[in-house]
């Protein structure tokens, strides 16, 4: 394929360094010499690498947001588009000059339930059961997300992929049976979230010294990736 051939291309770039990879990334763009609101009738596929370190180096803080929207239902939430990106950058500034890595985003109807948090799925270990918002028009599908939820039934963890409420989250923290949460995504693999803020209010995780979960998926996939360990679901394609 295209894609075989450029990382054949593209090896010399491919860094060696631990917490380093080669980011790929598929893009279409429209091409049509028209200015105009219609979809168009020609596209240019390309894709773009690039050498890149931790997307995170240290554990994060959020915000929920509860005013802002990300992807309503019915709309493209559930696809890389720009569009998606468009409505998040305002409100991702906002909270960055207020002191927070990224946000939480909620349902666009009610703001009452959790779904991504910048461009990442969001994970939660309560009661030591792996909770996530389930995939779908407005919750993209990742691949990070979907291989962490493979290697938690691996190891006969509890999954739930279900709707999660803001509620829940905040009561769990405070009542001690929210042990970790982290984002899951292609550029960060595991982005562990230590402070999540809501409505002014700061809820601080356990310390993350003494989180297992989340430290234990990101080390099983960086060692599937590298070759340190089997690859038991045939993730690995080699070129």
């Amino acid at each position: 394929s295209g894609l075989t051939e450029l990382l054949r291309l593209d090896s010399s770039w491919v860094p060696s360094a631990p917490g380093t990879s080669l980011y790929i990334r598929p893009l279409q763009l429209a091409m049509d010499p028209y200015i105009g609101i219609r979809p168009s009738n020609s596209y240019q596929f390309l894709i773009i690498t690039g050498p890149v370190g931790a997307y995170y180096a240290e554990p994060v803080k959020v915000k929920i947001e509860t005013n802002y929207t990300r992807a309503a239902q019915g709309g493209t939430g559930f696809a890389k588009t720009g569009g998606n990106y468009a409505a998040a950058l305002k409100p991702a500034v906002d909270a960055q000059k207020e002191g927070f890595n990224q946000l939480i985003w909620t349902d666009a109807k009610t703001h009452e339930f959790v779904e991504e948090s910048g461009t990442m799925n969001l994970m939660f270990v309560i009661n030591d059961t792996l909770v996530t918002a389930p995939a779908g028009d407005t919750i993209l599908n990742g691949i990070t997300r979907d291989s962490i939820i493979q290697l938690a039934k691996d190891q006969g963890m509890k999954v739930e992929e279900r709707p999660v409420r803001v509620r829940e989250v905040i009561d769990s923290i405070e009542n001690g049976s929210m042990q970790e949460a982290f984002g899951a995504g292609t550029a960060a693999t595991v982005a562990q979230i230590k402070l999540i803020h809501h409505e002014g209010v700061d809820y601080h995780l356990p310390p993350i010294e003494g989180w297992k979960y989340s430290a234990d998926f990101l080390d099983t996939l960086t060692k599937i990736k590298t070759g340190e360990i089997a690859d038991p679901h045939n993730w690995i394609y080699k070129i």
